[in-house]
């Protein structure tokens, strides 16, 4: 597995190599396919332009690499959905997640919950 490449700020996480996204397209030849070498980076996005945004070769699709996981849409930073995450998998209300990690019960990705709480 290839490792992660340095984080330039401690409170961000290092970017994943482009061998760990695939492109989202289903009509495209390279649909879910892992490494195949048809991706790179077209931009960045977002506060200090922290997230990319990826094209592929094959099919011209662009997509954000926060595409299909919790942080799609989410401005919440990284770690503080990882506390709200291992709250909800232990067993917390929402309310309560909400409280201790000190968001409004509404800053609480809904998809993260239907994950978590089934």
């Amino acid at each position: 597995m290839p490792k992660r490449q340095n984080a330039k700020d401690s409170d961000e996480p290092a970017s994943l190599p482009l061998s760990f996204f695939a492109c989202p397209n289903g009509d495209c030849g390279d649909f879910n396919r892992f490494d195949s070498g048809n991706l790179s980076v077209a931009e960045r996005m977002g506060k200090d332009k922290a997230i990319r945004r990826l094209y592929c070769k094959t099919c011209g699709t662009r997509f954000s690499e926060r595409q299909g996981s919790l942080m799609q849409y989410t401005k919440l930073p990284a770690a503080d959905v990882a506390r709200i995450i291992k709250c909800l998998g232990h067993g917390c209300s929402v309310e309560a997640t909400a409280d201790i990690c000190e968001e409004a019960d509404s800053s609480i990705p809904v998809s993260s919950r239907l994950r978590i709480c089934r």
